[in-house]
């Protein structure tokens, strides 16, 4: 019994000691320096974080601080990674309580996901950090360490108070800064180093950060840390639609004019006289953007995905012109800038002047004005965003001329778009009150899914975008145009709901994917000029699902998760698309055309360059209108019409002419001589030849009566004529049942005839 007893005890003090770690070893609360750019200038701020047991709740202890959303959901990726690394002893075991300590009025963004994760980490595992590390980026659900902006700037803030290792995410070591008004490519591993005296590493994962954070910093070789490159996935070149060939010669051209600008861009900060520090950093990392945009188009438009590398290219184009506005004139940023309004009635002259151009649209190209418009109402919207808007507010001043710049963008590709658009076809394209209340009903439809899904994007900029675009256009009357906007505002709508499914549904999207694949890339497909917008992003959508493909079996589960939703927000826009195509390419490819009013000597084709003069009167308002389809199907049915009446009377006096003709004397005699003859060839019964012929006879009789009549008006007739007029008619009687007599004998002695015939063919057998 002793034996038993010392076993159960040495057993319960095992697990007791196996337990510790998780109970007694735990540090409750911890702190460490993290940084971040804000108010224009970069800071160190303080993270700390309490644990305590409960059951999994994360709690954000607002300071002086408002913690974002994006913070807080980087504290959800910490904690889950924290479960996967400490393991599941600890899970839903614990509360967390998060508290971000910094003069900043709010602190948002992911960079503080990494620091978190690690600092948890350390925290169950009873290790105490160095106040000598650092780190920025995001953490993933899956442990991945992700970009995050500035990197430049919080490494250089970490070196000040005393961090002599910062850890910083892979493919980062690469920063653009400005040094002594140059502006400079550096490796910030060897630079920080050189200039500071502290090392920097690319980390990849958590699992990288917490080997880092517990080695002897001296023993670090920077040397030795080879540059992490990232697993960059590259497309196989794909064979693009005929419908979408244009949009080859404008990324080219886009490709071109960016570069050019880049290099300008390069050479004007290089002679900057912007002291301001936040600003500095902003243009540094937006000019960072532009060539990294750049780079991407330039891939892209290689492998023929053009819609995928027109965005960038027009991204590129956005951060450029920010840039380029910044420099040339400071005072844009300021609440009430001159310069800047002058933009802004620049921009205004110039979208009014493209609304002229749209009444060239051509009918061939009908599928270019429809996107032209979109974008234009686009650049619309954004310039009343600008009109209404108090930028005065901290780190707004920035947005400001970005906003100026994609609504300069939208324009410029909206007249591109006319380019092609517009022909030498005296057949132009006008909006169809056809499709009114299919638009009315699209748009209803999208405001009706947003409150059932009860979605967030209400909010959400990209969406009211579309959505605004939309009802504008009704408003004016472009209801094809309407239809468009809405389909994509229902895509994105359907994308974000499908995007918060827990498993998301793989097979859902291939099955979209596919069909869409078999109408749009099939032989047919690509050799169609038709469904421009669907195929431009089914093409973009190809991309990214070849890219989940990719990274599916490299075993990277977080990317290839990444590509694959996004490809679906692109499928989805893609298959609403063409089910608007659909409807709208088969309409006016029957239309009925019909030019109402033409001057053509206003209907010149116009580009609007940079260096028009916007207040010349010389553009004239063409005066070609023309419409479709209503006419014709309204005519039409006239037409059928009258051709059926004129018919059925031309058929209905032939008929009565042929009646009229067989009831006069003549023609009832005739009949009567016919009836004869079917009767001696045995076409009808005795039966029915009586039946017939007594009712011509009677009807031969009302008319002679008739005849009779009007002839007394004139003359008398003797009596005795109309009486041998009815003799006649008994005898014709008479004649009826001699006939019907004589034909009974004659079929009498034929049947004799032929038993006589058979009796003799059965001797012969």
């Amino acid at each position: 019994m002793n034996y038993k007893k010392i076993l159960i005890i040495f057993l319960i003090l095992v697990s007791i000691i196996g337990f510790l770690p998780f109970t007694s070893a735990l540090i409750p609360n911890e702190s460490m320096k993290i940084f971040a750019v804000s108010n224009n200038e970069a800071m160190a701020a303080t993270l700390h974080i309490s644990i305590v047991e409960g059951t999994g709740k994360i709690f954000s202890s607002i300071d002086e601080s408002l913690v974002g959303s994006a913070t807080q959901e980087s504290v959800k990726n910490a904690v889950k990674t924290t479960y996967d690394i400490v393991g599941d002893k600890i899970k839903n075991k614990y509360n967390f309580t998060i508290d971000i300590e910094s003069n900043a009025y709010s602190i948002d963004g992911p960079s503080a996901g990494g620091a978190i994760a690690l600092l948890m980490i350390s925290m169950f595992e009873d290790v105490n950090l160095s106040h000598e590390i650092g780190i920025t980026g995001s953490i993933t659900a899956d442990g991945m360490i992700g970009d995050v902006g500035g990197i430049y700037f919080k490494a250089k803030k970490a070196s000040e108070v005393g961090v002599k290792l910062f850890l910083i995410p892979a493919g980062n070591r690469k920063q653009v800064i400005s040094e002594e008004g140059e502006i400079k490519d550096v490796d910030l591993v060897d630079y920080a180093y050189q200039n500071w005296d502290m090392k920097i590493v690319e980390v990849k994962n958590i699992k990288e950060v917490i080997k880092y954070s517990r080695m002897d910093f001296s023993e670090i070789d920077i040397n030795a840390t080879k540059p992490v490159t990232k697993d960059t996935f590259v497309p196989n070149k794909i064979k693009y639609s005929s419908a979408i060939k244009p949009m080859k010669s404008l990324v080219d051209k886009y490709i071109v004019d960016a570069n050019t600008e880049i290099n300008k861009i390069k050479y004007g900060m290089d002679n900057n006289s912007i002291k301001d520090f936040g600003i500095l950093q902003s243009l540094l990392s937006v000019f960072d953007y532009a060539r990294d945009g750049l780079e991407s188009a330039i891939t892209y438009n290689e492998n023929n995905y053009l819609y995928s590398s027109a965005n960038s290219a027009f991204i590129t184009f956005v951060n450029i012109t920010t840039v380029n506005e910044i420099i040339a004139n400071p005072s844009v940023l300021s609440p009430n800038s001159t310069a800047f309004d002058l933009r802004v009635l620049d921009l205004e002259k110039k979208i009014n002047l493209t609304k002229n151009r749209l009444k060239l649209c051509s009918l061939d190209n009908f599928e270019w004005c429809i996107g032209a418009k979109q974008r234009l109402t686009w650049a619309e919207d954004k310039l009343e965003k600008i009109k209404s808007t108090n930028y005065s507010l901290p780190g707004n001043s920035l947005l400001k001329v970005s906003d100026y710049s994609y609504a300069v963008g939208w324009v410029n590709i909206a007249n591109d778009f006319l380019n092609i658009g517009i022909t030498d076809s005296d057949l132009k394209f006008v909006e169809s009150s056809h499709f009114r209340e299919l638009a009315q009903e699209s748009i209803i439809s999208v405001e009706n899914e947003l409150i059932l899904l009860n979605s967030d994007l209400s909010s959400d900029e990209d969406f009211l975008r579309r959505l605004n675009a939309a009802k504008m256009n009704f408003k004016r009357g472009w209801y094809v145009t309407s239809l468009y906007d809405s389909a994509t505002a229902m895509s994105v709508l359907v994308s974000d709901n499908e995007s918060y499914q827990e498993l998301f549904n793989v097979s859902f999207f291939e099955k979209k994917y596919n069909k869409l694949d078999k109408v749009l890339r099939s032989s047919s497909g690509l050799n169609s000029k038709k469904n421009v917008w669907s195929k431009l992003y089914f093409d973009h959508s190809v991309y990214y699902y070849t890219g989940y493909q990719y990274y599916r079996d490299k075993g990277n589960e977080a990317e290839a998760d990444s590509y694959l939703r996004t490809a679906n927000s692109i499928v989805n826009i893609a298959y609403y698309l063409y089910e608007v195509e659909e409807k709208v390419i088969p309409y006016y490819d029957d239309a009925d055309i019909q030019v109402i009013i033409e001057d053509l000597n206003n209907s010149s084709q116009t580009t609007i360059e940079d260096n028009l003069d916007y207040t010349s009167q010389n553009y004239n308002d063409p005066s070609v209108y023309v419409y479709s389809k209503e006419g014709k199907q309204d005519n039409s049915y006239l037409y059928v019409l009258v051709i059926g009446i004129f018919i059925i009377l031309i058929t209905f006096a032939i008929e009565f002419n042929n009646f009229r003709k067989k009831h006069t004397s003549q023609g009832l005699l005739k009949q009567i001589s016919y009836l004869d003859e079917q009767l001696l060839e045995g076409k009808i019964s005795p039966f029915t030849y009586k039946e017939m012929r007594s009712k011509y006879l009677e009807e031969l009789n009302l008319i002679k009566e008739q005849e009779n009549k009007k002839q007394l008006q004139t003359k008398k007739i003797k009596h005795e004529e109309i009486s041998s007029q009815n003799l006649n008619i008994s005898l014709e009687e008479k004649i009826i049942d001699k006939q019907i007599e004589e034909l009974k004998k004659r079929k009498k002695e034929l049947g004799k005839k032929s038993s006589k015939i058979k009796k003799k063919v059965s001797k012969k057998k």
